[in-house]
Formats: C-alpha cells, structure tokens, sequence
C-alpha cells in the first residue's frame, strides 16, 4: 500500500519539488566542495614552495656532490633537488650585480649548494627542523639555510586560512541539512496518516521506514546528477573567466572527488533526512496528526 501512494499525481508532483529543492541545496554544496578543493590547492602551493638551500664544503669533490645529490633526491621529502656549482652561482650573482666580482676578488667565494624543494606534507614546522639537523650531520655539508620566519608565518596565514574556510563549510552544511530534512519532511507530510495506519495495523519500523528510505534515496540520487549537471554547466558557461579555477579542478583527480563528494553527501543527507522524518510521524501520536 505504500508503494502505491508514490503513484499519484500529487505525489508526483511532490517527488518533483522534493527533487528540485534537494538539488539547489546539493548545488550549493557542490559549490562548497569547489571552494574547498580551491583552498586546498592553494594550500598546497604555497607549502610546496618551501626551499632548503644546502651550502656545500669546498673540498667537496664533485663524486661526493652527485652521491649526495641523489641521496637527497631519494628521501621522501624532497619533491625536486637543484645542484648549483661555484661557477653557476658566481654567474648567477654577476648577473644581479652587473659586474664581475671573481677578477676584482681574485676567487670566487660562493660555494656550491642543493636547493632543496620540499613536499607540502614536510612544510610543517617540527618536520623542517628535523630534516635540517639530519642534513647538518653530513661532514659534506658546511650550512644549512632555510627561511625560518617566513615559513612560520606562511604556516600560521594557511592554518587561519583552514580554520575560516572549515568553519564557513560546517555552517553551510548545516543549512544544507535543514534544509534537506525539511524538504523531504514536507513531502513525507502527506502521507503520515498512512505511515500511521500501518503502524497500527502491527507493521514493523523498518518495513515502514524501507519504501521511504528506497525513495529518498532514489531522490537524492537524481538531485545529486542534477545539481552536478547544473554545476559543470555553469563552469562550461563562464569558462573564459573560470578558466584558473577548472583547470585546478582537473588537476590530481579533483573533478572526481567533487563528483563523488556531491553523490555521497546527496545520497546521505537524503537517507538520513528521510529516516528522521518517517521516525518523527511513527513516534508522533495519532490525535496529534490532524
């Protein structure tokens, strides 16, 4: 019997409502999970860009150099490792200046360095001053040079920038579940007396609860579609100024966790959105229906 009440005209139209209002509020999280992914890769920029700068010995003879090169290559904070001899530099620094300071000086006194490039997931604070005194331990090795302060400032700007992008993504989530419940609990509305009347005739919670749930989830499916649909629609429509911003989106999988983001929260907020609102006229007295 409660399968046949999904059948009619006004059903229908509910279902269609219930599907239109869950997918502008799936649309509004898929914009949501945009901006995250957006702030996670810039996040990632700038703690990619963290360099430690190695100054080699002098008698360091250049066998050592590349076995030291490739060691560090081979550890797994490094993302890219520069070799810069003597000579290099000296050239680098004459350029800057405009003149050629190795005549004048009679020698050049720039040693040769490892620029090191370190991974984001090694930026932290505590993990760079590990792998500085494990790279001052190497007799090859006469300094160790990185930015201390600008890496923790640019450290404590990211976390600030996390915290407030967390906080605005928890409280639009919260609004998306209100008002998804809200919505479904509405469409469920018209039925309660029948959610009534086969609780009374011995019907159990979960042979009540079972349709509706199939339903909602069904109905979270098709919102979910519909709001990525609209979604890459918007981005095809104003891809000449979103141009940045989609190309990020196809970088390491991203497209993909948005699409999976907005299918798990639409077939979950749905699920659990319609199991509250069935519970709720199951527990709620026959008298107080009307």
């Amino acid at each position: 019997m409660a399968k046949s009440t999904f059948k009619t005209s006004a059903n229908t139209i509910s279902s269609l409502s219930t599907i239109v209002g869950i997918t502008l509020v799936l649309v509004l999280v898929g914009t949501l999970l945009i901006v995250g992914l957006l702030g996670s890769s810039v996040t990632s920029h700038y703690r990619g860009q963290v360099v430690i700068q190695v100054m080699l010995a002098d008698d360091v003879q250049e066998t050592e150099i590349q076995h030291l090169k490739k060691h560090v290559e081979g550890e797994p904070y490094a993302s890219q490792v520069i070799y810069l001899s003597k000579e290099e530099a000296a050239a680098m620094m004459e350029q800057e200046l405009g003149e050629e300071f190795v005549d004048f000086l009679g020698y050049n006194p720039l040693p040769a360095s490892l620029d090191i490039h370190i991974k984001p997931e090694f930026s932290e604070e505590n993990k760079i001053a590990e792998i500085v005194t494990a790279l001052e331990e190497n007799a090859a090795i006469n300094e160790v040079v990185f930015q201390h302060d600008l890496l923790r400032q640019m450290n404590a700007n990211l976390s600030k920038w996390s915290i407030g992008i967390s906080l605005v993504g928890i409280v639009l989530l919260i609004i998306a579940i209100v008002l998804i419940v809200n919505t479904i609990q509405l469409a469920i509305f018209s039925q309660r007396f029948i959610i009534k009347s086969m609780q009374l005739v011995g019907a159990t919670h979960w042979f009540i609860q079972k349709p509706f749930i199939r339903r909602g989830l069904w109905f979270g499916f098709l919102a979910s579609l519909f709001a990525l649909v609209i979604i890459f629609l918007l981005l095809y429509s104003f891809r000449g100024e979103l141009q940045d911003i989609i190309n990020i989106l196809q970088e390491r999988s991203r497209l993909l966790v948005l699409i999976g983001g907005v299918l798990f929260i639409g077939l979950f907020l749905s699920g659990i959105a319609t199991l509250y609102a069935v519970n709720r006229f199951i527990r709620t007295e026959a008298s107080k229906l009307y």
